[in-house]
Parts: structure tokens; sequence; C-alpha cells
């Protein structure tokens, strides 16, 4: 039998951003094979993203501080969730979400990736020429995703 890596806790402990110079910044907390935490500080007057969806992740977004938005598709608003109370959205439905305090929002963000999945990011719309020039990534949905979206 292969010898393999003991298993612990760690702690850890979330310090925002020293400055917020950009529209939105990530501080990563912890990661495993199958789940990611987060905490996205995001300024009013900018980070806001586009209309995608992640297949492969569950995801459970709770604010800290601020208040958000979130979209669903057809940008119908689902939810404006302010401190400690949050938003869940399984694998695969379109979103997005913007801060809409005047304070930076801080949003916790938990992920859990299903191994059997793609990890991609379907974007339901064009990324603002801003965001895409900070991290370009996805592809865009196709027309089966987007009927399928329209239905949920």
């Amino acid at each position: 039998m292969a010898e393999t890596e003991a298993k612990r806790m760690t702690g850890f402990k979330y310090e925002p951003p020293a400055s917020l110079d950009r529209p939105k910044r990530t501080v990563q907390i912890t990661n495993t094979a199958l789940l990611r935490v987060g905490v996205q500080v995001v300024r009013k007057d900018g980070g806001e993203t586009n209309m995608h969806a992640h297949p492969s992740l569950d995801s459970t977004w709770m604010v800290l501080a601020g208040q958000a938005r979130f979209y669903g598709y057809g940008d119908v608003v689902i939810a404006e969730p302010a401190k400690h109370e949050g938003v869940n959205i399984p694998r695969g439905v379109p979103y997005w979400f913007e801060a809409i305090s005047d304070e930076p929002l801080e949003i916790l963000h938990i992920t859990a990736t299903d191994p059997t999945a793609t990890n991609e990011r379907v974007n339901y719309a064009e990324r603002t020429a801003e965001r895409q020039k900070d991290r370009p990534s996805g592809r865009l949905a196709s027309d089966e995703e987007r009927q399928a979206a329209t239905r949920a």
C-alpha cells in the first residue's frame, strides 16, 4: 500500500486587502480538491461582471459588509443580500452580481467542484473590456445552454 500525506485541519484568518486600487479584489482563504473559499471585495463604481455560469461549481455567496444585487438570466433581480445574507447558485445556473452600497462589498464565496464536470466559465454576455483585460476567460454559451437558461 502506498503511503499518503496525512490529512489535517488548518486554520485561517480573513484580512481585507490594504487597498482597493482595482474595482474588484479576491482574497483566497483556502482550497482543496473539491472546495474553494475566498472573499471578493468589490467597489460600487466597478467590479461588476457579465452574465455567466460555472457548469462544475455549486456556489454560495454571503455578504460580510456592504450590499449586493444578484441577477439571473435575462437580468431578473434574484436577491439583494445585505450583511449576513446570501445566495446559493447551483452549478450551471447563469448569474451576475454588483455592489450596490456606498461601502465596498465584502462577499464570502464558497464553491464545491463536481469532479466529473468540465471546469470552465460559460459567458452568456460579453465581458466588459476592463474585465476582459484583467482576466480573459471562458467561452460563449451555446444556443442549447441559452434555451435551458430561459426554462430555469
